[in-house]
């Protein structure tokens, strides 16, 4: 999709900061951006928990065990593989499986903080 003249296209963000203000208490705020992919995609239902989701946990956990699948999928099929090569799979995979299931952890929050009526903006 083309910008029409005089506007300059925003680029795409991969980790978005969203804003969530509780709409009867002006004071209070919660912000979540980049680390919290990173917190998000590491401790996955764990840190829905933290944030206060628990009607969330469980749709969290089945996302975990479906991640949890897809890791041990990739271990074992790069088992077959050189030493060498087994090891750049490992490394180019996890870190993006980790950014994955961050953001969708993130989105479960994002979701749950709608449901219950809180402004959500992107930062």
């Amino acid at each position: 999709m083309k910008a029409s003249p005089g506007t300059n296209p925003s680029p795409p963000v991969i980790f978005p900061t969203y804003r969530f203000e509780n709409p009867s208490h002006d004071d209070h705020a919660v912000t979540m951006g980049g680390w919290s992919y990173l917190w998000a995609g590491l401790f996955g239902a764990l840190y829905v928990a933290t944030k206060g989701h628990h009607r969330q946990i469980g749709k969290a956990v089945l996302i975990n065990i479906g991640f949890l699948a897809l890791y041990i999928a990739i271990a074992g099929a790069s088992s077959a593989l050189a030493p060498v090569v087994q090891l750049g799979v490992i490394v180019l995979l996890v870190p993006f499986l980790v950014i994955l299931q961050g953001r969708a952890m993130i989105r479960l929050i994002r979701n749950g903080f709608r449901r219950r009526g809180w402004w959500v903006q992107r930062a």
